[in-house]
This record gives C-alpha cells, structure tokens and sequence, in this order.
C-alpha cells in the first residue's frame, strides 16, 4: 500500500498519463526480435473504461503494439489492475536509434507516460540493468534512470561487457578495500584515450612541482606515449588495468576535461562502477576540453554538467559571461567556479605556414548508430558534403576532415573523402597547428582555434534542427551579434566567405568578441588553476 501511495504521488505524472509498472520481467532474443515479458500493474488517472487495446509503446519515432495477457487486467486497488504484457522490438529499427531511449506509453495518440522499471525501487533509480545482448559489435540493454523509468540502450560494445572484464572489476573492487587510505588524484581526457589537452598541461605542472599522489589514466596504445617525458610516465595508469580498477575505487578526487564515466568506462552497465560514479564522497573539478560556450546547459542533452550530477565540485571557466552561462543555466554558484582559464591554452600554439583549411562538425549523438549501418545517409555526412562542395576547387588540396571519432573508420572506406582525412594517426591538437581557417557548426574547438590566430566560418544549415534534438530548451549561446566569425547558413554563403576568410588576419571584431568569453591571454592558467586548488586543500 505504500508503494503505491508513492506512486499517487508521482511528480511526473500529467492529469491523464497512463503508467506501466514492472513487477517481475523477462528479456530475450528470438531470431531479429527483442522480447520483454512482464508481470505488471498499470494505472491509467482520469481516464474511464481503459482500453488496452489502444496502448503502444514509443521508441523514438517508431511504435509497437504492447500485448497484455488480460483484456483490462484484474482490479488490485484503487486504479490498479494486474496483468502481464508482451513487447516485441524489431532489433533492425533498434540499431538506427539513439544511444539512450526512453520507452513512452502512448495512449490512443493522446496521453504519454512510462514503463517503471521496478516497482520495488519506488521513484530513486539503483543503477540496474537487464542482461546484454550482444548483435553486430553492439550492446543492447534496458536500464533504469535515477527516476526508476526504464530506457533502452544501444551502444558499441565495451571491454566490460565480456566475462573477462566484468571479473577485473569484481577482483579490482575487493583489492581495493585492502589499499590503505591515501590522498590520491586521478586525471583523465576524453575515454582515458587523449593526453593533449588541459588535464595533461596540469598534470605535468605538478609532477614538475614535486607531487607524488597524482596519476594520469590512458590507453596504452596512445600514439603520444612515446613522446612523454619518462619523470612524466612513473605516475600514468594504463586504462582497463587491474591497477586501473584499484585507484578508481579507491580515489576520491577526480581531475578531468570530461565527466567523471570517461575515468573509467563510458556508459558501462556495472552497478559497482556506477554506484562509485554517485559517491558523495567524490570530489571532482571539471577542467572543460573546451569553452563550454555553446549549446546551454538547460537542453536535455547537457544533464550531465549541471549542479549535483556526479558530484561536480569546480569547474574551471574562462570569462565571468562563462561562470554566468553555469550559474543561470547550470545551477552552480559562484563559488562553483574557478574563473581561471583553461590551461590547455597554455601550450597552444600554431605554425606561421598553418595554411589547412579544417572542418569539424560537432558529433550527433543521435545519429551515431545509424552511421554504424549506413554513414551516408546520415545527415551529419551529408552536411560534410555540401561544406566541401561549398570550397572552390582550388583549396580542396588544403582541406582536412576532422570528424568524429565514430564516423572516421567509416569515412576511410570512401574514395571521394578519404583523401580529406589526415595521412596519419593523429592528435587533434597538432592538426589546429596547421589551421588557417577552421568551418565548424558549433563544436567548442572553434575556441581552440580562434586562440591560436585561426579564422573560423560558422555553418549553421541546420541549427534550428538540431537544437531541437538536444531538448526543449536548448539554445546556442553564440548568436549574429557575439559570434567571433562569418556564419553561413547554405554552402553559397560558405563560398563567398571563403576568400575573405582564408589566409587574412582576424578582424577586431571578432577579436573584442572573442576576448569577451576568453578574457585570459597570459599563459598563466595553470598556475592559476592550481593555486585555486591550494586554496580549497583539493591539492596540498
């Protein structure tokens, strides 16, 4: 009775949203189907006479009929009655959806709700999941958000998702409850896979100082590893080591351009390694891979860096207008902040013969399954097109492709755009060096490049569109009046701005725009940054 006064006080139930609550379930694969079986209660909330019959189950924009083994169900309480239902998923339309999924009940095309993923759990999520099916290199599985609704989730297969990882992490958490309790900082980069950008800058800073309690995790086979400074490599991790597993579980203070799930293993279905995501003991400052500037922090898609959410501690900033977009849209206070500058700038540089011409779009989460079956027809691809084709000829042996890291395999296998891609294995801090003139939609390295004397042309086609995929609140925080370049809105516009963009020196304009989000130009972020972490004893 309790819980199901709980769920009477649902906060996200509307007026006539239906419910499915999963008691017990089942999850299986049969030839190309996923199958869910469930003994269940539903509610339905002002609605008289219930049809079943008229209830599907949404998945993005695709539906599917929801058999339930009774005609309305047997009366438990109040609005209550149990059935079981059956839920067929074509496994073909699966893999072109997005990463995460929400499962919505749709009621006769009028009232939506959700699927409870467990009724035990009332309304706080435990970070469980359902078993992994594994097909075509990915992993499918249902999960429960912190809310208890259930989602589905299509990825690429990970480390973890085998026997032999899933024990490390078992043999790796119980060693760690032998570790003696030490002051121990972990820095990472995106996936544990990069050492170019701002936690490496900071790392190296204070192992030149003498500090002995820092680590850096990477992947063993990072290309930049043989350039490291050796005093630089007593202290680095090798990401998926037991030795990994270890600090992870027994660090608490967190250092890194990304969220604290790219420490150890993104979207990793392992209750242990998430519970240890949510610890409040976790201290973590956010060094931002780039100014965050952009897309805001209210979308739907920008859950992850707002207050609260994985224990973000600091985050490092390069403006007040910066702080402000965190404070009004993120939740933070001003003491959140450490207004400093990203120390990556520190080191930037660019060549006096930089004469590349870049285009890199931001990644679309959205699309990244389909571009797994078929690349090009995603739109992402097909807006890489247009901005080629918007070059003159007379450049295209200056071009370099830089997309993203999912698309690049795939793109390789394309004999009018491979030639586009850089020759070798590369760090994207090294193509900026040769950057004359960078064509991005709104990706934040538009900032790392701008820094270092590039042009930028923003190509803005399809902005309005996909701010809509982020969320109902989503905005671009640049704008006409406050963008530090050309913007062109179809590849015409792009072929004009080319020849006054390419090869010319930045107009002040663009350089006062510019100033008024990164306001620090005195190759002192670093030191900044790590008296700020004296301060608050996040370093001693």
């Amino acid at each position: 009775m309790k819980i199901l006064n709980k769920f009477s006080n649902d906060n996200y139930k509307k007026k006539h949203i239906p419910l499915i609550i999963n008691i017990f379930k089942s999850i299986s694969k049969k030839d190309n189907k996923i199958i869910i079986k469930s003994f269940c209660l539903t509610k339905f909330i002002n609605i008289d006479d219930a049809n079943l019959s008229k209830i599907s189950v949404k998945i993005n924009d695709k539906k599917y009929s929801i058999k339930f083994k009774l005609r309305r169900g047997m009366l438990f309480i109040k609005n209550y009655r149990i059935n079981m239902y059956k839920l067929i998923l074509d496994v073909n339309e699966l893999l072109k959806s997005d990463i995460q999924n929400k499962l919505i009940v749709d009621y006769d095309e009028k009232y939506n709700g959700r699927i409870i993923y467990n009724i035990f759990d009332l309304f706080k999520g435990k970070n469980k999941n359902s078993k992994i099916i594994k097909i075509n290199n990915k992993a499918i599985y249902f999960r429960q958000t912190v809310k208890n609704t259930m989602y589905i989730t299509i990825r690429d297969i990970n480390y973890y998702d085998y026997f032999l990882g899933r024990l490390k992490i078992e043999i790796g958490y119980i060693l760690s409850k032998f570790f003696f309790k030490k002051d121990y900082i972990l820095f990472y980069e995106k996936e544990s896979s990069r050492y170019e950008e701002s936690a490496s800058v900071t790392y190296e800073r204070l192992i030149d100082k003498g500090y002995k309690n820092i680590y850096y995790i990477i992947n063993k086979n990072n290309i930049k590893l043989k350039n490291i400074d050796c005093k630089y490599k007593k202290n680095i991790i090798y990401k998926n080591s037991l030795k990994h597993i270890i600090y992870f579980f027994k660090c608490e203070k967190f250092v890194g351009t990304e969220s604290i799930p790219h420490s150890m293993q993104l979207r990793i279905a392992n209750r242990k390694i998430l519970n240890k995501y949510e610890d409040k003991k976790i201290k973590y400052v956010f060094l931002q891979h780039g100014v965050m500037y952009m897309i805001s922090l209210n979308s739907d898609l920008r859950t992850g860096f707002r207050k609260s959410k994985y224990r973000l501690h600091k985050i490092v900033v390069s403006s007040k207008l910066e702080a402000n977009h965190f404070i009004k849209l993120g939740g933070f206070n001003k003491s959140d902040l450490y207004i400093c500058g990203l120390p990556k700038f520190d080191k930037s540089e660019r060549y006096e013969t930089a004469d590349k011409i870049v285009i890199m779009l931001t990644w679309r989460r959205w699309e990244v399954n389909e571009a797994t079956i078929d690349y090009t027809k995603t739109k992402y691809f097909k807006m890489i097109e247009r901005i080629v084709d918007g070059i003159p000829k007379k450049y295209h042996d200056k071009i370099i492709i830089l997309p993203h890291p999912l698309m690049i395999s795939a793109i390789k296998n394309n004999k009018d755009y491979s030639k586009f891609l850089p020759k070798v294995e590369f760090v994207y801090d090294d193509i900026l060096k040769e950057c004359a003139l960078l064509i991005t939609d709104y990706s934040s390295i538009s900032y790392d490049s701008f820094y270092r004397g590039s042009n930028i042309i923003f190509y803005w086609e399809e902005k309005e569109e996909c701010l809509k995929k982020y969320g109902e609140h989503a905005k671009l925080m640049l704008n006409e009046d406050n963008a530090f370049g050309d913007i062109a809105y179809n590849n015409k516009d792009l072929s004009k701005l080319i020849e006054s963009n390419y090869l010319k020196p930045q107009k002040s304009i663009f350089i006062e725009k510019f100033r008024k989000i990164v306001t620090f130009y005195d190759n002192k972020n670093t030191d900044r940054l790590i008296n700020m972490l004296k301060e608050d004893n996040l370093i001693k």
